[in-house]
């Protein structure tokens, strides 16, 4: 699978990051925010969360639309905790499948929608666990609110081939969304759709998988 391979891109969420959309949409009913069942997607986010996604309105934005939406005045810390339950963990192996990877002389990069309400989680505590630091995994973090693009949109995927130097053809890209491989395919990556919780460390030979 690796023959040829420079470079390695993982998504966050529903690859390395285990979701939990179920407990993130009661944590919001909780507080109100009904709207959210509309709006919260593994995949594609909708509405004003796929603006927030994308970087279009900023996290103030976000609080007071929460609040509007539920009716009731609701602490910025709240609203963040409730999103950030979507958020399951990150398995210990992944961590250090990608930093073996990295050893190996692979260079690996994240890509992914996300937003910067959760992201400060995902970087301080989840990519945390052994003492590390986001960037001690990845040559660079590609993330959607800062590029102003989702997925799938080819966009994204060109600026980060454009800012990272990487070659499509010797790059894997792995996602749990065939929309987002659909288009890395059409602009030369190879890729990998992991199943939910998947344990894929058979692509690198680095232990169990299916």
């Amino acid at each position: 699978m690796l023959q040829g391979i420079e470079n390695i891109v993982f998504d966050l969420g529903g690859v390395m990051i285990d979701l939990d959309r179920a407990r993130c949409v009661e944590e919001f009913h909780k507080i109100g925010f009904t709207e959210i069942d509309d709006l919260i997607d593994s995949y594609h986010p909708k509405g004003f969360l796929g603006r927030l996604e994308r970087g279009d309105v900023t996290n103030d934005d976000f609080y007071d639309y929460v609040r509007r939406s539920a009716g009731r005045d609701i602490a910025d810390d709240e609203i963040r905790r409730a999103f950030t339950s979507f958020l399951a963990g990150i398995p210990r192996y992944k961590l250090q499948m990608v930093r073996t990877q990295r050893e190996r002389g692979f260079r690996t990069y994240a890509l992914s929608n996300i937003n910067d309400v959760v992201f400060p989680f995902v970087r301080d505590v989840l990519f945390t666990q052994e003492g590390l630091q986001l960037d001690d995994y990845f040559e660079k973090a590609y993330l959607s609110y800062e590029m102003h693009e989702l997925k799938p949109s080819p966009e994204i995927y060109r600026k980060m081939i454009e800012k990272s130097g990487m070659r499509p053809e010797a790059t894997l890209f792995i996602d749990d969304n065939a929309e987002n491989l659909h288009t890395a395919q059409e602009l030369g990556f190879h890729v990998y759709m992991p199943r939910p919780r998947e344990d894929f460390r058979f692509l690198f030979d680095d232990g169990p998988g299916r």
